[in-house]
Order: C-alpha cells, then sequence, then structure tokens
C-alpha cells in the first residue's frame, strides 16, 4: 500500500521556533512601544507586551507544532526587549520635535517584520541584530553625555 504525500508538517526545529518566536515578539514590542512612554511607564508597557508576546508565542508555535515554551518565552522577551528600545526611540524624537509619522512607519515596519518571520523565520535575525546595535548605540550615547556631565561636578 502506497502511501499518499502528505502535507502535515511533524513540527519546526527550535532554531526556526525561536527566530519566528523573535519576528512575531519583535512585531509586538514595536507596535507596544510606538507610544513612546518614558520612566515607570515603559516598564509597564514592556511587561504589557512581554504578556501579549508569552500568550500569543504559545498558540502561535503550538499551531506550528513548534515547542511551545521555546515560543512562548522568547516572544515575550523580544517582545519585552523591542517594545523598551522602540520606546525610547520615540520618545526620543518626540521630545525633539518628531510626528505621529514616526510611529506609523514604525507601525508598518512591525507589521512588515510580522509577515516575513511567518514566511521565512530565520529572517528575524537582521531585526534582532538591528535592534540590539540600537541598544547598544544608544547606551553608549547616553554613557558619553553622562560622563560630560560629571565633569562639571
Amino acid at each position: 500500500m502506497e502511501e499518499s504525500p502528505s502535507f502535515y508538517s511533524p513540527g519546526i526545529s527550535p532554531f526556526i521556533t525561536i527566530c519566528f518566536a523573535a519576528g512575531i515578539g519583535i512585531a509586538i514590542g514595536m507596535i507596544a512601544g510606538t507610544t513612546g512612554l518614558e520612566g515607570s511607564a515603559r516598564g509597564r508597557m514592556a511587561v504589557l507586551a512581554a504578556g501579549i508576546g508569552f500568550l500569543l508565542g504559545y498558540f502561535l508555535t503550538s499551531a506550528l507544532d513548534g515547542t511551545t515554551i521555546i515560543g512562548a518565552i522568547g516572544t515575550g522577551f523580544f517582545a519585552a526587549f523591542a517594545c523598551a528600545v522602540v520606546s525610547g526611540v520615540i520618545a526620543g524624537a518626540t521630545r525633539r520635535g518628531g510626528t505621529a509619522a514616526l510611529a506609523f512607519l514604525t507601525f508598518f515596519g512591525a507589521i512588515v517584520i510580522a509577515v516575513i518571520s511567518a514566511f521565512f523565520p530565520p529572517f528575524a535575525i537582521l531585526p534582532a541584530g538591528g535592534l540590539i546595535w540600537l541598544a547598544i548605540g544608544r547606551r553608549r550615547r547616553a554613557d558619553r553625555k553622562h560622563a560630560g556631565l560629571r565633569v562639571l561636578r
């Protein structure tokens, strides 16, 4: 008896699960970060994004037959990280006179990242690397700024 070809995939690898979770988490965090909150409100928004990312990551990776715990934790982590970084960028731009167009472009970019990551999960490595680079660069600039202020004491 011949077996008929099946389109059912028995599961996705842990690497693809992590990439998929990163892409979806980054998109969730970017959308939550468009609020441009500062201080403790940014932290609360990051926790909210992590919670939404955790639930959405669990459901999406279970639908794809991936490792659900990796998907849930990965999506939650990347959502919180992206929310914190993007919220800082949006808040800084707003302080300098930025408009709502930046938030719209960020939202549009998040949708593009989510769609591409859904069909080609390894793509998520690029936005994850970009967010890490952005976070490190912002941290270095903040340290340089505060180092100059310490000299004035």
